[in-house]
């Protein structure tokens, strides 16, 4: 996809980097110095017959390195890439104009050889571009292939991926939020990181400001990630840092002091906070509150775990026999495909009736996204309930849990204290929006 394309770039970039760093380095040593010999040992005339073997002689070295830099120019490897890079076609070109100019510059050399009394020099210079350029040229077409990249330059193509992704990640996954300080303004406060292509949207419109968000995406081989910030003393929380309330267990936390700062920023702004919901799951996936939302996601991921034992089971085994393995594994909106909700369709039935039902309860939003919300409600703060699938065009509507008839944010203190009349939901077709993923 776009993002595995930008990664490839900045490799590709990386390499041509490194590729330009030797060729200055190397070309004038390896291949420059030798030319320039050669047009001495042409350019000085003999005086004498010593004269002549010496300078005959002394183009024997060039010679030879022209010749191997010749005949290995002469066709395509599965190693020039990493060589060269984008120069490769530059570089081989070159090369072989050099052997060219090369021979041409022996073959006046034997003539003024030649014209001196000199003949016999011949038999020194010509021996080595014929026989030994020759000898290569011929290896090459009919000798054993040649052999794939080294693990040394394995392992260099891999770091240099590795660096790719994580700038790449940093300029365009990694989001730190972008709050519009405009009152009344809607802002993203919560979204659900399984939508990839519309978080893509959201953080393309946030950066060019036309949509206000908290979010902050911290990935893997950005700067900030796995890298936790303690709780402050005022808060009274368990924990040295917000791991344990976040999650129950250590992990990274330094985005949640991040969106912290953000949520603060907008509603300082007076800003309407939005928080996003699965598709069809509006209001659905909170927990009783922020105290217990470690507690909460570590109970959700030990149930969640058994999927993977249930997928070493004969049952699971023999579904994929009757069919399931043919199932599209090509990802949608969501990130699941045919296969994925299948798969899950089926461990979901294999779990008690107990276990089943509290992961029904329990979806609606994403890991994080259970303890910012509970977050916004210890809070006391206001925010609207918003469909995710507004981002996903024709996929569904947007729906909203007001209190009164008219737009009026819901305000939430403790989760036991809704109305009822949350349950009157109204339902309106999905909004362009501006560079909305298809």
């Amino acid at each position: 996809m776009r993002t595995e394309k930008m990664i490839r770039e900045a490799a590709a970039q990386k390499r041509n980097a490194a590729v330009m760093k030797n060729l200055r380095c190397s070309v004038p040593i390896l291949v420059g110095l030798p030319f320039v010999l050669l047009i001495l040992c042409v350019a000085i005339p003999p005086g004498s017959a010593l004269a002549a073997a010496l300078l005959a002689s002394a183009t024997v070295p060039s010679c030879f390195w022209l010749s191997v830099w010749t005949v290995a120019a002469g066709s395509r490897h599965e190693t020039d890439d990493y060589h060269w890079g984008k120069y490769t076609v530059h570089v081989l070109f070159g090369v072989r104009i050099l052997g060219f100019l090369a021979l041409a510059l022996l073959l006046l050399m034997t003539v003024q050889h030649a014209l001196q009394g000199f003949p016999w020099t011949a038999a020194i210079v010509w021996p080595v571009p014929l026989f030994c350029g020759g000898g290569l040229f011929v290896l090459s077409l009919f000798g054993p292939t040649e052999a794939p990249l080294t693990e040394h330059q394995v392992r260099t193509l891999e770091r240099e991926r590795k660096s790719a992704q994580g700038e790449v990640s940093n300029r365009t996954i990694r989001f730190e939020g972008s709050v519009i300080h405009e009152r009344g303004r809607p802002c993203v406060a919560s979204w659900p990181g399984k939508y990839a292509g519309a978080w893509e949207s959201l953080v393309s419109q946030g950066r060019n400001g036309d949509v206000s968000a908290a979010v902050v995406f911290l990935p893997q081989g950005t700067d900030d990630y796995g890298k936790c910030d303690s709780i402050p003393l005022a808060e009274g929380l368990p924990g040295t840092c917000w791991c344990t309330p976040l999650y129950g267990e250590q992990k990274r936390c330094r985005w949640f002091t991040k969106w912290t700062e953000n949520i603060e920023t907008a509603v300082e702004s007076g800003a309407e906070l939005e928080v996003y919901f699965f598709q069809n799951h509006v209001g659905k996936g909170k927990v009783v509150s922020f105290d217990t939302a470690g507690d909460d996601n570590l109970h959700k991921e030990k149930v969640n775990r058994k999927q993977k034992d249930f997928e070493e089971s004969p049952e699971f085994k023999q579904a994929l026999d009757a069919g399931l393995g043919n199932l599209s594994k090509e990802p949608r909106g969501d990130g699941s495909s045919q296969y994925s909700r299948e798969a899950r369709r089926l461990f979901l039935a294999s779990l008690s009736e107990t276990e089943r039902e509290y992961l029904a309860t329990s979806e609606g939003l994403g890991n994080s996204q259970t303890a910012e919300v509970a977050w916004l409600e210890k809070k006391g703060y206001t925010y609207w309930e918003v469909d995710v699938s507004t981002w996903l065009p024709g996929e569904g509507v947007e729906r909203y849990v007001p209190l009164c008839g008219e737009r009026e944010p819901q305000c939430y203190g403790r989760q036991d204290d809704f109305s009822p009349r949350n349950e009157d939901i109204f339902e309106s077709p999905a909004p362009a929006l501006p560079g909305a993923i298809c």
